[in-house]
């Protein structure tokens, strides 16, 4: 009877251990998982954004380069935001036997930025950029022909609706032409063309520029912004277009 009641002992302990080890591996799996799938989503919808980012890059290029008067690009948020930017800042120069034969001015042009956790993915100057950890890289370069015997520097200034939407829906961003205005056609070519900017993607700029073929000195002004001064020797012909570009969401 003793040794019966010691076998039924055995059992029940053995069931509790049984069933407590179930639950912690249940219990390991589905936190390990869970995060893995958070890290999955977190990852897909900055892949789904910079898709985006790219449409919306090639709609404006239709405006700018194929006449369009405008374009709609659609975006799914996901738990994220969209809405205007800090600006960036442009100007062109061109200098010649030590003077200056031309300038653009300053021109200061807003920025669209999405914003997932402490990702942002921004189309400012005719760039998409992505800025993550203190650094930035390019994902659309600005459509520039940079050389000697030819440079075209098309320049699209923003004008952003101030406003910044949120949450899990489907955000139209529209982009509505205004002007498009030749700045500077200079044909007997200069010296020294100089192109300075300054933006919160220093990184992806400066690696964009410095692969064309232009020498790049980078001033910092702040924790999220620098200067870049970038220079081409002997440029025969140079010209600028100046694009002001409207842009609201739905």
């Amino acid at each position: 009877m003793f040794q019966q009641d010691r076998r039924g002992a055995n059992e029940t302990i053995g069931f509790v251990l049984v069933f407590s080890l179930i639950v912690l591996t249940v219990g390991v799996v589905l936190t390990a998982g869970y995060s893995g799938l958070q890290d999955a989503r977190d990852a897909e919808r900055v892949n789904n954004a910079e898709r985006a980012f790219d449409v919306l890059a090639d709609n404006i290029e239709d405006i700018t380069h194929r006449e369009a008067p405008s374009r709609g690009t659609e975006i799914r948020l996901a738990e994220a935001s969209i809405g205007s930017g800090p600006p960036t800042h442009i100007n062109i120069s061109g200098f010649k036997n030590g003077s200056r034969v031309f300038t653009t001015g300053n021109y200061s042009t807003d920025s669209v930025v999405y914003r997932a956790e402490d990702t942002r993915i921004r189309y400012a100057g005719g760039a998409v950029t992505r800025i993550q950890g203190g650094g930035s890289t390019l994902l659309d370069p600005p459509g520039f022909v940079i050389s000697q015997n030819h440079t075209i520097i098309p320049t699209v200034k923003l004008l952003v609706e101030d406003r910044t939407v949120a949450g899990a829906q489907t955000v139209l961003i529209r982009t509505d032409r205004s002007i498009r205005e030749v700045e500077i056609s200079e044909n007997g070519g200069v010296d020294t063309l100089q192109f300075n900017v300054s933006t919160p993607a220093p990184d992806a700029w400066n690696g964009y520029l410095e692969g064309q073929g232009m020498s790049c000195t980078r001033t910092d002004q702040g924790s999220d912004r620098a200067k870049l001064s970038c220079t081409l020797e002997g440029v025969e012909r140079v010209k600028t277009v100046w694009f002001l570009i409207e842009i609201t969401f739905e």
